[in-house]
């Protein structure tokens, strides 16, 4: 009986391993953009956005890692420690603008921006129906720092997760939801950027 039930355990496991699919992470980092050390300066750090929606759990475990490093350096958009000016969201429209009006408050050296964006969710964490169709779920976290004093871009890197199931699967499927893939891509970023900034080793 006892070998019965390992055995059946054995091929259950196996199956369902079977089934299981993993998503492939890549980095990328823009040549030469990681002049930054956390030992120097003030920080600000904006809300974290996913397809341009703040995104509460995102931002705080950014403020929790960073807080870790910058200490008393750290100020936020939100928050106990909350600055006294606005930091819009920087986009190509905005940047010059809102980096110069912020330079003349004097108050801040660097600006932390996480954003990130979905590019497919087709797959869930458990899919019962059959696949016909080649499916997919990808997403992707961006960390750009900004110096205040230059105007400038001074770290870019971005991660992107992908999963791609095959067609025709008629299996129940185990995979990974987009947001599930952004928190994987959301924790190699800020390890990246911890590493740059002189925090982790």
């Amino acid at each position: 009986m006892k070998n019965k039930l390992r055995i059946f355990f054995a091929v259950s496991a196996l199956l369902i391993f079977n089934s299981c699919y993993f998503p492939g992470y890549q980095s990328v980092s823009e040549t030469s953009l990681h002049n930054i050390s956390f030992a120097e300066g003030k920080w600000f750090v904006n809300y974290v956005t996913i397809d341009g929606k703040p995104f509460t759990d995102f931002s705080e475990y950014s403020e929790k890692e960073l807080q870790n490093c910058l200490q008393d350096s750290l100020y936020l958009s939100y928050g106990k420690r909350k600055a006294i000016y606005n930091v819009p969201i920087l986009n190509s429209k905005n940047l010059k603008e809102s980096l110069s009006l912020l330079k003349a408050t004097k108050t801040i050296d660097y600006v932390i921006q996480i954003t990130g964006s979905i590019g497919a969710n087709e797959i869930g964490n458990i899919n019962i129906k059959p696949m016909k169709n080649a499916e997919k779920t990808a997403a992707s976290i961006t960390f750009k720092v900004y110096e205040v004093s230059t105007e400038q871009l001074v770290y870019s890197h971005t991660t992107t997760g992908q999963l791609i199931v095959e067609n025709n699967s008629e299996d129940v499927l185990f995979g990974k939801s987009a947001q599930n893939i952004m928190k994987k891509c959301l924790k190699k970023g800020m390890k990246q950027l911890k590493k740059s900034g002189g925090c982790e080793k």
